[in-house]
């Protein structure tokens, strides 16, 4: 047979039809042999390989693993759709591909996958999405319908002939991009992940968080091991480690890059790239790495980043820069709306806004942003003077709102409101329970003395701050706020904030036990004190050299620095700090074995601080003066001394006033013979030590109590 033609033949059987064909020539023969065409390939197992590192997510995965089961029978739990959400570069592809490869056997009609790059300059429309699957389900080209609207229903067509399929939607930006693609039955599942919440779709929605440290830290281990089981550097260099996992705040992506760089300079120790880190203007820029992962992904966070801030509208884009400034690590709708310039009326919906978008993250009734996006928006602020002025103001708001708080509640912890000073808090509790919510912020908010446009505001924050952090013995912040305080004010030469810097110094090395150095610093503030003239300076500095020197045990001369500061006092006319110069006059005195000096000295203190209404230093005052009076041997009035000091300190929320004061009841109970009451005293003291996390404490309480066990038991003499 010859022919030609523009369409060739359709073979029935046996035999050829030619009456489509286009012919010019003649016929001359038959075709004898034909062909058939098979059916189209399929590809329904198309899920890319599983995350080779992988950690963490085991509540998550878990939470997966139980919706995704087929509904074979319509029994099963009816949850068609499951939507992976969070930052980009927290792991929801590794998760989503991690659990569907573990489910895939469940699901007989096969595994589809598309990625429909929301978040790249042109995203997978659905029309696109549903000729791929049609493809991946045996459909040739030929075979397609012409409308979209008749792809759709082909696609659910088929969907409904086959077994449960498990359908897996990548980087999803809307839920318009995947609802067209739902399946008709919900014999099967689908999965999608996006970095928005799509709370409009109805499905179970699982939000990403960061990893955990220890789960970061086996992520750069096992990621690091891969490459080279002998790479010891996780082993050797621990600290290094944990400084990287917190410089990456536990954003998988991020700790990913982290072990391609070290893996790229394998000689290289891990405590170099904290160090490159640390010192990097733009942190999330430095954190990027040549080449890309396995599912072909550049190994960089500052393009992910700036397409979610691309996306956000300019009101938005202002408050995520805004919020940027905050000094601690979580913030209250207060904090916010100073923060943005929003009325708290309106910045709950930014919020709300800013969430969606996983840009910031409810925590209860509070709210935080990843550090590195925080790092992120700082240098985008820092970037244009525009911006710059933009924080600057939001700071400066913030100062202005914190403010007259602290001074209101560092009044209700002096137990003296001035007149002309504002009330905000209704009682000391709620002054407390502010102080508490907010103190990083306010710590970090003192760091903002460092610029001079912040600097009276922020050193006023720390001098009102410093009570609240010796109260709760946050010694360390303390010094911290003072020594930013003290830079501050030697530039601005405010020579009394540099006095009252060097004073919280001073205590703060105090209540940190090291006792030389406080002295140091008190010794400084005293030479000071002498220069300018300031009386009260310089008492306050003779009763801290004595409370030092009483440390160190140069009892003789600690007395004599207490007296010289309880005269000048009396002078100045300063009772509420002549009645603490008395209590410290006390304490050496009893030291010397002058009983009832220091017994005489604690009275006064005690009634000096009733007169001023400084219920705090009446209970120091008790407790000082019941060990004076035990050491006396005046047992039943040393009890009734600490019981009314477990009771103040118990009224001003001061768990650690409160254990000491048990602690010494306690003691003196067991000393007296009063056993069945020491050993309920004292196991309350163990419960608020152990509370308070002094695991020292405890034990030191768990060995008294056995003592006294075997003593009730009569197995040994009483104590000493």
């Amino acid at each position: 047979m010859t022919m030609r033609g523009r369409r060739p033949a359709e073979s029935y059987g046996d035999h050829v039809d030619f009456r489509k064909g286009t012919f010019h020539g003649s016929v001359t023969g038959k075709v004898e042999h034909h062909h058939h065409y098979g059916p189209a390939p399929t590809a329904t197992a198309s899920l890319p390989a599983a995350p080779v590192v992988f950690t963490g997510r085991g509540r998550q995965a878990a939470q997966l693993m139980d919706v995704l089961k087929p509904d074979v029978d319509g029994t099963a739990d009816p949850v068609l759709i499951s939507a992976l959400s969070g930052l980009g570069g927290i792991g929801k592809t590794a998760l989503a591909l991690h659990v569907a490869h573990a489910v895939r056997t469940r699901f007989t009609g096969g595994t589809l996958f598309v990625n429909m790059r929301g978040y790249e300059d042109i995203p997978v429309a659905p029309e696109q999405a549903v000729l791929s699957l049609l493809r991946a389900l045996g459909i040739r080209d030929e075979d397609l319908p012409q409308s979209p609207e008749e792809q759709y229903a082909l696609y659910r067509s088929e969907l409904s002939g086959r077994g449960p399929v498990l359908l897996l939607f990548d980087n999803v930006s809307t839920s318009a991009q995947v609802t067209p693609l739902l399946p008709g039955t919900d014999r099967h599942r689908v999965l999608v992940t996006s970095r928005d919440s799509l709370a409009s779709l109805p499905a179970r929605l699982i939000t990403l968080d960061s990893l955990s440290q220890g789960e970061a830290a086996v992520l750069i281990r096992r990621a690091l091991h891969l490459a080279d089981p002998e790479d010891s550097r996780i082993n050797e260099e621990p600290d290094a480690v944990q400084q990287l996992v917190d410089l990456c705040d536990g954003l998988p992506l991020a700790l990913q890059i982290a072990a391609a760089q070290l893996r790229r300079r394998r000689h290289r120790p891990v405590s170099v790239l904290v160090t490159e880190l640390k010192a990097a203007a733009d942190r999330v820029r430095q954190l990027h790495a040549p080449g890309v992962d396995q599912y072909g992904r550049e190994l960089a966070l500052r393009p992910l980043f700036d397409v979610t801030y691309a996306r956000l509208d300019s009101d938005q884009a202002r408050c995520f820069r805004s919020l940027a400034q905050a000094p601690g690590a979580n913030f209250g709708v207060p904090t916010a709306s100073a923060l943005s310039g929003l009325p708290e009326t309106k910045v709950e919906a930014a919020l709300d806004d800013l969430a969606a978008a996983f840009l910031i993250n409810p925590r209860g009734d509070r709210w935080e942003m990843h550090d590195l996006l925080r790092a992120y928006a700082r240098t985008i602020s820092s970037g244009e003077p525009g911006l710059y002025a933009e924080a600057a103001h939001a700071r400066k708001r913030l100062l202005h709102h914190f403010l007259p708080r602290m001074v209101s509640a560092d009044q209700h912890l002096h137990g003296q409101l001035l007149e002309d000073a504002p009330d905000l808090f209704t009682s000391r509790e709620a002054a407390l329970d502010w102080l508490d919510v907010e103190r990083d912020s306010l710590v970090g908010a003192v760091r903002w003395a460092d610029s001079a446009e912040h600097s009276q505001s922020a050193m006023a924050l720390g001098l009102a701050l410093d009570k609240y952090l010796q109260l709760r013995r946050q010694f360390t912040d303390a010094q911290l706020v003072a020594e930013v305080m003290l830079t501050a004010a030697k530039r601005d030469a405010e020579q009394t904030v540099v006095m009252a810097s060097l004073t919280i110094i001073g205590n703060s090395r105090y209540g940190l036990g090291q006792f030389r150095e406080a002295a140091i610093a008190h010794t400084e503030a005293l030479r000071l004190a002498y220069t300018v003239g300031d009386r009260n300076g310089q008492a306050s500095s003779w009763t801290n050299l004595g409370r030092c020197m009483f440390a160190l045990e140069q009892f003789e001369v600690a007395v004599l620095m207490h007296k010289r500061a309880q005269g000048m006092f009396a002078a100045l006319g300063d009772q509420h700090r002549e009645a603490a110069a008395w209590n410290n006059l006390g304490l050496p005195l009893h030291s010397l074995h002058r009983l009832d000096e220091a017994v005489q000295a604690h009275s006064n203190a005690q009634r000096m601080f009733a007169d001023v209404l400084d219920r705090h230093g009446e209970a120091g005052a008790w407790l000082s003066l019941g060990t004076a009076l035990a050491e006396s041997d005046k047992y039943d009035d040393a009890v009734n001394a600490y019981m009314n000091a477990t009771d103040i300190y118990a009224e001003q929320d001061d768990p650690h006033g409160a254990a000491w004061a048990w602690e010494h009841l306690g003691q003196l109970l067991a000393r007296t013979g009063e056993l069945e009451m020491a050993v309920k005293v004292l196991q309350q003291c163990e419960a608020a030590y152990a509370a308070l996390g002094d695991g020292r404490g405890a034990a030191s309480i768990r060995s008294t109590l056995a003592e006294l066990r075997s003593r009730k038991a009569g197995r040994i003499p009483p104590l000493a």
